[in-house]
């Protein structure tokens, strides 16, 4: 979609420049003159500073509005447009060119109608020049507009296409048969056991499958159900390991007004326990959401005991990457990598919901 926008600026600069020697051409055809080239020259060298003032406000001052900067663009396309005032008022006379052969005499054949003093005219050359700057940027703001919202309508098919195949796919690798089998076995062991505590895994367990089945399907969900999920998947999944297995989890109390993905930060966690977990050896995982700035970080972090990096083949972080790239752009942040024998995640989030 970037591709046809810029496809489109070209097709439009190359029309205006193309344009003034065939608007030259029937002149001089019809008022029986010679083609000067000259005066080309001098009306390209007058549409310049428009073609500058253009790709200046298109590179340095539309990408702050794709970055919610809307004081920052107001800056630089004011400052943009003072420059550009200042280069009209200052940068020359605003005097149309003069063919080389003199203007035609007055009185005589072609000759131009006297016109007031410039002083007394109500729209100075310079004037129109600099109104006509500013159209050059509020068309340029209406076509970034308009191909915005194309590529948003764009993004919100593919994520619609995404959201469905991340439900099946979720199913077949995330909330796999191994972990139904071996929570719906913990909980059989824990009727005779704790009959309390086997009634609160069951209810846990149809919470996270209630979550995954329903909630699964939005593009974003309040961060408190994400929340919840994390700590009822946890809480299943402390009933399968030892205690030689350490889980720490800090997440925030309040979780209202902010949106996340659904099962971004979940698959992340279930990653950590996949690669993570080691029954011969010492295990940790530590996950934390914080909120700080007008951001959701989640930090996700496991012992890897000498198995390769996951995050080179991980099913699960190459789909939450692919599903925030949709949603998010450039506008997230996420990090994955091993340090010694510890693998990190770190994720980055705007607190509202995405601006599919």
């Amino acid at each position: 979609m970037r591709r046809r926008e810029n496809v489109l600026y070209a097709v439009v600069w190359t029309i205006v420049f193309a344009m003034v020697p065939i608007l030259y051409f029937l002149q001089a055809l019809s008022s029986g003159s010679g083609f000067i080239w000259k005066t080309v020259l001098q009306t390209w060298v007058g549409i310049i500073p428009f073609l500058v003032l253009f790709l200046a406000h298109s590179i340095l001052a539309t990408p702050l509005l794709d970055k919610k900067e809307y004081t920052a663009y107001s800056i630089v396309t004011v400052a943009l447009l003072v420059l550009f005032a200042l280069f009209c008022l200052h940068g020359g006379n605003g005097k149309p060119p003069v063919p080389s052969d003199g203007p035609p005499p007055i009185g005589g054949p072609g000759a131009m109608p006297p016109g007031p003093p410039e002083a007394t005219r109500p729209v100075t050359p310079e004037i129109m020049k600099i109104i006509m700057g500013i159209l050059v940027v509020a068309v340029n703001l209406g076509i970034k507009g308009i191909f915005k919202s194309l590529r948003s309508e764009q993004k919100m098919q593919e994520l619609r296409a995404e959201n469905l195949g991340r439900q099946l796919e979720m199913l077949r690798y995330q909330i796999n048969p191994h972990f139904f089998m071996n929570t719906l076995n913990n909980i059989h062991a824990l009727v005779d056991l704790d009959p309390e505590k086997a009634k609160e895994s069951i209810e846990e367990f149809s919470k996270l499958m209630r979550y995954v089945l329903y909630d699964g399907s939005s593009p974003t969900i309040p961060l408190e159900r994400e929340l919840d999920y994390l700590r009822h998947y946890v809480s299943l999944m402390r009933l399968r390991y030892p205690e030689s297995v350490e889980i720490e989890m800090d997440l925030p109390d309040n979780a209202e007004g902010a949106a996340v993905p659904p099962l971004a930060m979940a698959s992340l966690v279930e990653n950590a326990f996949k690669h993570g977990i080691s029954l011969d050896a010492r295990s940790r995982i530590c996950v934390s959401v914080t909120r700080e700035n007008g951001r959701i970080i989640f930090r996700c972090e496991n012992t890897l005991h000498g198995q390769e990096d996951p995050g080179k083949h991980g099913i699960g972080l190459e789909n939450v990457r692919k599903r925030l790239d949709l949603m998010y752009g450039d506008t997230y942040i996420l990090q994955a990598g091993q340090h010694e024998d510890r693998f990190s995640v770190l994720l980055v989030l705007p607190e509202k919901e995405a601006a599919l």
